[in-house]
């Protein structure tokens, strides 16, 4: 049973931005609904990112390109660090499925000649998130991550280790979703997230405004060991010790939670840990989405309702992340995401009130 990822790193977030067919309000993205244009008539390119030379990217490419132009007007500024020093990590698990059936089905019924020139880059997932990489020169690494549903946190803990490590000065996560085509069952997710990122203590060393700091976790609970007491057990101890090791470090300082969780053991197992943590009273408040794959504003009864199995998409999560920023209050908030596949990925976020001052920041860091 993997331990994970340790939280190897303070990241803090200086830009945040939202695409959603529901408008880019964190709040209002993940408080979801009927999507009011499900056909994508609800994002113009031309309006959003220029007349010329966006028509033939895939819808989720655009998403993305938007959601990272907010995140700088929101006070990112990969620019600050040279070019080979940023890095980009994209999240997604739908965000080329369409295109994907669609050239399948080119190649089938005409051979591969038969597909556009504009569509031929993009015959790989890891692809996605070129044209942003391009636009903001990333050229430090591009990274995708395609974990399901736990893709977006995955993400965070990779970024954590690759800061941690030297590997780049300024980070941008990214994630992005379209529905699945109706072929493979319809729905899932559409929008883009994204967030800009640097050691906290350097972006705090040039000046910049700190909207929140995040600290990151993954780990892997193997399904078949949930089958035995000894690996429930087992999985419990790994699961607490993982979420203790989250919490903030004041005693009296409990973090709120929203729980992104499907119905499966691995879940059970998680819900499990998450309400017997010391100190946390049973049935206390935590947020969780509907089980119809809708995000709502809360759930104060219990730990949330499960997601249906096969949902897949990472969006749920990185808007719970994006929200927990924005809110600039609150408290800390822990957003912890399970698949019955056995990933669990935990994130707290620590709000930074807009009246925290650079001086307080440097005093709370000596």
């Amino acid at each position: 049973m993997s331990t994970g990822y340790p939280a190897v790193a303070e990241l803090a977030v200086t830009g945040v931005g939202v695409v959603s067919p529901w408008g880019d309000d964190p709040e209002t993205a993940l408080a979801g609904g009927a999507a009011p244009a499900p056909d994508g008539a609800w994002f113009d390119h031309r309006a959003r990112l220029g007349p010329r030379g966006y028509k033939y990217l895939p819808p989720a490419a655009r998403y993305v390109l938007a959601a990272a132009r907010a995140a700088l007007a929101d006070g990112g500024c990969p620019g600050a660090h040279p070019a080979d020093r940023r890095g980009l990590l994209l999240a997604t698990n739908a965000g080329l499925a369409g295109l994907f059936d669609t050239m399948d089905a080119t190649v089938a019924a005409d051979g591969a000649a038969g597909i556009p020139p504009a569509s031929a880059p993009y015959f790989a997932v890891n692809v996605l998130g070129n044209r942003l990489a391009a636009e903001l020169s990333l050229n430090g690494f591009a990274l995708t991550v395609a974990t399901a549903r736990t893709a977006a946190l995955d993400a965070l803990s990779t970024g954590a280790l690759a800061v941690a490590a030297g590997r780049c000065d300024t980070l941008l996560l990214a994630a992005a979703e379209e529905p699945v085509p109706a072929a493979r069952g319809g729905a899932g997710e559409t929008g883009a997230v994204a967030l800009a990122l640097e050691p906290a203590a350097a972006a705090r060393a040039r000046g910049a405004e700190v909207r929140a700091t995040l600290w990151s976790r993954s780990l892997f609970v193997p399904p078949p060991a949930l089958d035995t007491p000894d690996g429930r057990a087992q999985a419990d101890r790994v699961l607490t010790a993982a979420l203790t090791r989250m919490l903030p470090p004041a005693a009296d300082a409990s973090p709120a939670f929203h729980l992104d969780l499907d119905s499966s053991a691995v879940s059970e197992a998680v819900t499990a840990a998450v309400t017997g943590l010391p100190g946390r009273p049973p049935g206390s408040p935590a947020e969780g989405p509907h089980p119809d794959g809708l995000p709502d504003a809360g759930d104060p009864t219990g730990p949330g309702r499960p997601l249906p199995p096969h949902r897949t998409g990472c969006l749920g999560p990185a808007l719970a992340v994006a929200r927990a920023v924005a809110a600039r209050a609150g408290g800390d908030r822990l957003v912890v995401c399970a698949t019955g596949a056995g990933h669990v990925a935990l994130v707290r976020v620590s709000p930074v009130p807009p009246h925290h001052t650079q001086e307080s920041q440097h005093a709370e860091a000596a």
